[in-house]
């Protein structure tokens, strides 16, 4: 049963308070009426009206079965009250419901079937002194009482116990949240202590931009980027302001619409902060949950040193390759000279000539492989690709023949691709020069063919040699990256070839992808724009 409405006075107190007022009623209309017993049942109510104030100060949770003792003797102290003016003042005669609906509300039922046998005193009290029942009036009018006064109790009683199951769930419900809430504040502490202690920049941003959660790098990256209204913009503004493909007058709300639209779904690469620099390799994706949009969040991986570094080893090549150029020209030069006035070290000065001429595309290579894809230039130009690929084959040929492998040439398509020729020759040679090296001596044949795809040209390059792994198609492109064959079978090379054949495909807008050829090699895939 519920502990707290049997320590609480309130009852008592409504009762004391209409115990007096009918006590002074009935002594306004007839003195004579106040007699010692009303007086004493009075007295009665307003004693355990204190007790219960007393009890209440006190507030015990514990053993408070006893208390139902003051309101059945309330209910005693309201049989002299009622007696006494039930004739003149019936409103005499409701007295009692408070204390019986306290023992309905509060106290288990064997109390309240004591409560309403009590409330039957009275009438048969009144009976015995008239002289006994004489009829079945007398019945009715001793027993009418208690049917009544049960049945006000068992209405009590029941919104008792519906009170008491919603009480019971509220306090379940209430323990179910705190705990939530216990657990979700622990979650987000581990969440913020992992977020703090990872290198990369997270930040989390409302659907309006404003910011819901960063990290320490997040908001160190903040402060240092001289944006004052950290919590405005913050992170996020360092993002879009430095991205160089927002224009001046955008805004945050802005920024959030593209990233709706997907335009910062692939990674990219922002920089920030004049000295020193900042470079940010930065993934943004919207966050959906229940297929409603509730924010987006932003993952910033600090590429400065690294950036640094390959500036660094750019401008190496670059430097080299220039100071290795000079010469060999000068040797070649000199070569050419030599040649001309025909001797008997001809032969010898063409084994000069050729090792000279390969020194110097290995020095272009070099050179282009120092040149970093944001130095690249858009570029253009027009060319025909069957003629081209008829070039690049020509210049492949002896090394097919050399390892027994035959170059066939497919259909070519007639629109021109807005490429040069000597790039597109460049990036065919390099895509053919790899598919007879990785193509075992006589293990099959490379077939080149081209196509048209809508507004592209699309040119294929496809061998039956060794073939490569996903891991190794994705590190391809990679400057200096060499395939575990190259180095079993001592094939030589720079890994420079297929990233300076992608540099020059992205400064014309195509692209240069590998792909897995069935049943067994490799197909690069060449596409350009018409």
């Amino acid at each position: 049963m519920i502990e707290r409405p049997r320590t609480q006075p309130y009852a008592q107190f409504v009762l004391a308070i209409s115990t007096l007022i009918v006590v002074l009623i009935l002594g306004t209309i007839d003195s004579a009426r106040i007699t010692p017993l009303l007086l004493a049942g009075f007295g009665v109510i307003v004693l355990s009206t204190a007790a219960m104030t007393a009890v209440w100060l006190v507030q015990p949770t514990k053993h408070t079965e006893w208390l139902a003792a003051i309101p059945l003797v309330q209910i005693l102290a309201c049989v002299p009250l009622r007696d006494a003016g039930v004739e003149v003042l019936p409103a005499a005669g409701l007295l009692m419901i408070f204390p019986l609906g306290w023992l309905a509300f509060a106290f288990p039922p064997a109390t309240v079937v004591a409560g309403v046998l009590l409330t039957a005193l009275g009438p048969l009290i009144q009976i015995i002194r008239t002289g006994g029942f004489r009829d079945a009036a007398d019945v009715v009018s001793v027993v009418a009482l208690p049917i009544i006064a049960g049945l006000i109790a068992g209405t009590i009683a029941l919104i008792a116990r519906d009170l008491g199951r919603m009480r019971a769930h509220t306090e379940a419900v209430s323990d179910e949240l705190d705990h939530a809430l216990r657990l979700s504040g622990r979650d987000t502490a581990m969440l913020r202590a992992t977020l703090d202690a990872t290198d990369n920049a997270v930040a989390v941003f409302g659907p309006d931009g404003r910011p819901i959660l960063l990290n320490a790098v997040a908001a160190e990256i903040s402060g240092r980027s001289g944006i004052d209204e950290i919590d405005r913009d913050g992170f996020l503004s360092v993002i879009w302001r430095a991205d160089t493909s927002m224009p001046a007058e955008a805004t945050s709300a802005d920024f959030v619409e593209r990233v709706r639209s997907g335009d910062f779904a692939a990674p990219r690469t922002v920089e920030f902060g004049g000295d020193p620099r900042r470079v940010l390799q930065v993934i943004v994706r919207p966050v959906v949950a229940g297929g409603e949009e509730v924010g987006i969040v932003i993952v910033g991986q600090d590429v400065t040193e690294l950036v640094g570094a390959v500036e660094v080893r750019d401008r190496f090549l670059s430097t080299v390759g220039h100071e290795f150029r000079t010469p060999l020209t000068v040797i070649l030069g000199h070569t050419d000279i030599a040649l001309m006035n025909e001797s008997a070290e001809t032969e010898r000065w063409e084994a000069v000539e050729r090792s000279a001429e390969r020194l110097l595309r290995l020095v272009e290579r070099l050179i282009a492989a120092g040149q970093s894809t944001r130095d690249v230039e858009a570029r253009s130009g027009a060319s025909h690709v069957g003629p081209v690929v008829k070039h690049a084959i020509s210049e492949v040929a002896a090394r097919a023949r050399d390892r027994r492998i035959h170059i066939q040439m497919g259909a070519m398509p007639e629109r021109a691709a807005r490429i040069a020729v000597r790039d597109l020759a460049s990036i065919l040679e390099e895509l053919l020069r790899n598919a007879v090296e990785f193509t075992p001596a006589g293990g099959g044949d490379v077939v080149v063919s081209a196509y048209e795809e809508g507004r592209e040209i699309v040119v294929t390059v496809a061998d039956q040699g060794v073939g490569m792994t996903e891991q190794e198609r994705t590190h391809a492109f990679d400057r200096f990256y060499r395939a575990p064959y190259a180095h079993d079978a001592a094939i030589p090379g720079t890994g420079i070839g297929l990233s300076n054949a992608a540099s020059l495909a992205e400064a014309y807008g195509a692209t240069v992808a590998l792909e897995s050829h069935a049943p067994r090699g490799t197909v690069a895939v060449l596409r350009l724009p018409s």
